[in-house]
């Protein structure tokens, strides 16, 4: 039974790994990684995102500063998030993710519903 379990998943990790969705995640994941433009506007981001949180500890919430300081970081996440290779990488990854939701859902769909513990149990 063991045996037949490893054959399976290794089967199922041979598919995975020639599956397009995922080699296309990968090599977009390379690209990014590499492109100097991306790097900058993560960083910009990142940037943006611990002046707003450093804000949110000195300002009320519904103040001009945190106001500011949101549309800040809100512009650079857009600029981010519109450059061609991110929006191709989130893209491929949104297919990625539906693929493995879907291969849960066939592996363990039914396993849930025999895991809730029985009336008499609690």
């Amino acid at each position: 039974m063991s045996n037949n379990i490893y054959f399976l998943a290794s089967e199922l990790k041979d598919l995975l790994d020639n599956d397009e969705r995922i080699i296309r995640l990968n090599e977009l994941e390379k690209k990014l990684n590499e492109s100097e433009e991306v790097m900058a506007l993560s960083y910009q981001k990142d940037l943006a995102v611990s002046a707003y949180s450093d804000a949110l500890n000195h300002f009320a919430n519904d103040s001009k500063e945190i106001k500011k300081y949101h549309h800040e970081l809100f512009v650079k996440k857009e600029a981010l998030d519109n450059h061609p290779i991110v929006k191709d990488y989130l893209k491929a990854y949104s297919e990625v993710r539906d693929l493995y939701f879907q291969i849960n859902e066939i592996l363990f769909g039914d396993l849930s519903a025999h895991m809730k513990p029985h009336k008499e149990n609690i």
